[in-house]
């Protein structure tokens, strides 16, 4: 499909426009082989106007802080990542052009007798200050050992947008690709299932602490994925359950041993495609406690001194996007997403920041867009958008503030986002 996928992530929005698949360019067989060695990837040029942004500074001690920091979305620097206090501010009325998330990779095939394709995988996103490896993996007889897409994503059910953040509320909105063992078993044509071992703790699990003891993603227990997908020639309906363990580790002191505590959250997620003649509609909706990385990549899991337990907030994500194809190189897409947090007695509604200051948690989002793509060559194309984002706080207290001084739980921004990306 030559949609400009984007999940999530983290750079979500990266996770579907960088489909392996698109325009692999084969480089040449191994002398005295049958391996084959591709190269693939895109270059993608990003420009966005912020029309009417607020600051978003907070009214802590740390007020100026992140007044003059960028971020691709509203949602990508939010309160509770690691403690944090402030949403990243952004400049009313100026202009940004950057080269995100541009990406390349190497893949290998290697026929076999008894295993099928024996594959290979190594993968680079080049995004600033978060250039690194994103892919490493070995691919055979329905195996997938290595860095990998989580299973929680369904690659085939991503919102069609410009803006490289991706909608909030989409699974892996801060990009799921970890080191997993996957299996996936393909039962008939039409169905298959799957289940994913990834490692837990890993960067970003979105813990945050009420007094200090912030917990964590745990090394000990994998986070333990399965899936079921039904596919025809209509579309596809994936269902997804997933078990994550946190841990909380409180060091001894004179008076007292150290102690070591666990707790296994849960999340469940329907997801997929429908096809209206020449349309696609794709959808997800997930639900669970502390989903990290997995969910948003914020406000997971907390450990309470007072009551000596994990907890973690429940988060609600859902999104709907519809793409109408005027013709074979024009498209137009709608795309509303959000996600909901509940609080209760053990999961409060502020959080410490590593900084000694208190910030409210935020308790919706909100993501709106529309856009239009043109291909304007088979493997060049270009999309404008306009986006819509609106972030609310739990509470009254410990809210952000606008240009004005004034105070708000409620946040907005409205931007035009205009991208050029080139296929290989």
């Amino acid at each position: 499909m030559s949609r400009f996928r984007n999940l999530t992530t983290a750079l979500a929005a990266a996770l579907l426009v960088a489909a392996p698949s698109l325009h692999a360019v084969e480089l040449q067989s191994v002398a005295g082989t049958d391996t084959k060695l591709n190269v693939y990837g895109f270059v993608w040029a990003y420009a966005n106007y912020y029309i009417d942004a607020d600051d978003n500074r907070y009214t802590g001690t740390n007020t100026g802080r992140g007044a003059t920091e960028y971020a691709g979305s509203l949602f990508y620097a939010a309160p509770g990542a690691t403690g944090t206090t402030n949403f990243s501010g952004y400049p009313k009325g100026e202009f940004q052009i950057n080269e995100y998330p541009t990406r390349f990779g190497f893949a290998s095939t290697t026929p076999s007798a008894n295993l099928g394709d024996v594959k290979t995988k190594i993968e680079y996103d080049l995004n600033g200050s978060n250039d690194h490896l994103r892919l490493a993996q070995i691919q055979f007889g329905g195996w997938t050992i290595g860095q990998a897409w989580s299973m929680w994503v369904d690659l085939d059910a991503g919102p069609d947008t410009v803006d490289w953040a991706g909608a909030i509320g989409t699974p892996g909105f801060d990009t799921c690709r970890y080191p997993a063992i996957q299996y996936v078993a393909q039962l008939d044509k039409n169905n298959s299932l799957g289940i994913s071992l990834e490692q837990n703790g890993g960067e970003g699990d979105g813990s945050y602490s009420v007094s200090g003891n912030t917990s964590t993603g745990s090394r000990k227990i994998p986070t333990i994925i399965g899936m079921y997908t039904y596919a025809d020639s209509w579309g596809h309906i994936g269902l997804r359950v997933m078990g994550q363990n946190y841990s909380a580790f409180i060091p001894a002191t004179a008076t007292t041993g150290s102690q070591d505590y666990n707790k296994m959250e849960a999340a469940g997620m329907v997801s997929g495609d429908i096809k209206i003649a020449k349309d696609d509609l794709v959808f997800n909706f997930y639900d669970g406690k502390a989903l990290g990385n997995y969910g948003v990549g914020f406000q997971a899991a907390l450990f309470n001194d007072k009551t000596q337990e994990i907890t973690g907030l429940e988060n609600l994500g859902w999104m709907v996007g519809y793409t109408h194809n005027w013709t074979d190189a024009v498209r137009s897409n709608i795309v509303l997403s959000g996600v909901t947090f509940k609080s209760d007695s053990s999961t409060p509604q502020t959080a410490a920041g590593t900084d000694g200051t208190t910030g409210a948690l935020m308790k919706t989002g909100y993501f709106a867009a529309i856009n239009t793509f043109v291909m304007l060559t088979k493997n060049l194309q270009f999309g404008a958008e306009y986006v819509w984002e609106q972030a609310k706080a739990f509470g009254s207290n410990d809210v952000w503030i606008d240009y004005d001084g004034s105070a708000k739980n409620k946040i907005v921004n409205n931007k035009i986002e205009l991208a050029l990306k080139a296929n290989f």
